[in-house]
């Protein structure tokens, strides 16, 4: 998973600044960071990682369909272990309460999400989160 540092946690000490800047030493940089939403285009990302960001994206938009969607937990168990799954599952879910926590906190608002599934559907639609 890619992990940008909020902007408060640029200091040399956060930890979280840390994993940012292992990341760009990885091969990580800014543009392709600002293009994560284009992974099944692009061909910047392995099919692992591919997967990974599908599973993201359909755990927040639609958990309910993902639920019994046999075709992709096939493709899934292809690429991870039980193991890997569950430890993906258990980020995703932590970013996602901890994004709406802060939202509902109104504690970081300076990095806007766009709230459909679909930014065809309305990109001007935006909250903070």
């Amino acid at each position: 998973m890619i992990r940008r540092p909020p902007r408060s946690t640029h200091c040399i000490s956060s930890a979280a600044s840390d994993v940012y800047k292992r990341q760009m030493q990885q091969g990580l940089d800014d543009d392709l960071y600002h293009r994560v939403d284009e992974h099944s285009e692009i061909g910047a990302f392995s099919e692992e990682e591919k997967l990974a960001a599908e599973l993201a994206e359909r755990f927040v938009f639609d958990h309910g369909a993902l639920k019994t969607d046999e075709a992709f937990w096939e493709r899934m168990k292809l690429s991870f272990s039980d193991q890997q799954i569950l430890e993906l599952l258990s980020l995703i879910g932590f970013c996602l309460g901890v994004g709406r926590l802060l939202a509902v906190l109104d504690v970081a608002n300076d990095c806007p999400v766009n709230l459909t599934a679909d930014p065809g559907e309305d990109p001007s639609f935006y909250a903070h989160g």
